[in-house]
């Protein structure tokens, strides 16, 4: 599929989405320091659709380090509001998360580093910093919790966190990065069959190679 490339990460919130070339991102920019951000879903007007820097994606430990940018509208935007009493957010701001995403064998674990809001005009409304191993260790129990309240499998698929195991995956295979990936055809059942195809699926977004710490 033809991604819709972005331009730098400042001029996100201005953009707004707008895509300003149509061509596969090459392998040799990912990671490469430089911003290249992709869609999540191929309306980048669509209400879910998450704007991700691939350019300067970097390793941090185990984890791969990425910038998320979501528009604020309708539920988000009033969440955001309420989030930060006493600062005016705009509407149409954004809101970009730092994350770092561990891609595992049996699916991504991510958790939250940084999260800012910036106005349509570029301007930082609101900043809050974690504790990255604090959030870890909530995002790990959290996922212990869940894995004790279902039995449906775990794995990945064609959401923002995926989508950047995908890229980093493909850099470390030298092909370029499209988006979606193909569909995860594998049974919702636990059977033989089902294991190894939903492993065999998963295995395709774990990257084998070390990207680059650039700050």
């Amino acid at each position: 599929m033809v991604m819709r490339c972005l331009v730098p990460i400042f001029l996100l919130a201005l953009m707004a989405g707008e895509g300003v070339c149509e061509t596969p991102v090459p392998a040799t920019v990912i990671g490469s320091g430089s911003p290249v951000v992709v869609d999540s879903q191929s309306d980048p007007k669509d209400l879910i659709n998450v704007r991700v820097d691939i350019g300067t994606l970097r390793q941090i430990g185990d984890a791969i380090e990425a910038e998320l940018t979501w528009t604020l509208r309708l539920g988000m935007l009033i969440d955001a509001r309420a989030a930060h009493p006493g600062v005016t957010i705009p509407d149409a701001s954004a809101s970009v998360d730092r994350e770092r995403i561990v891609c595992r064998p049996e699916g991504a674990l991510s958790y939250l580093v940084e999260s800012r809001v910036i106005a349509p005009d570029g301007t930082l409304v609101a900043r809050q910093g974690f504790d990255a191993d604090v959030e870890r260790e909530k995002a790990e129990e959290m996922e212990r919790r869940l894995a004790r309240l279902t039995s449906r499998p775990t794995g990945y698929g064609r959401d923002p966190r995926s989508l950047v195991c995908w890229a980093v995956a493909r850099k470390c295979e030298g092909k370029d990065f499209t988006w979606p990936p193909p569909p995860n055809e594998t049974p919702l059942e636990h059977s033989e069959r089902a294991e190894k195809m939903r492993a065999d699926y998963n295995s395709k977004f774990v990257p084998h190679c070390r990207l680059s710490d650039r700050r």
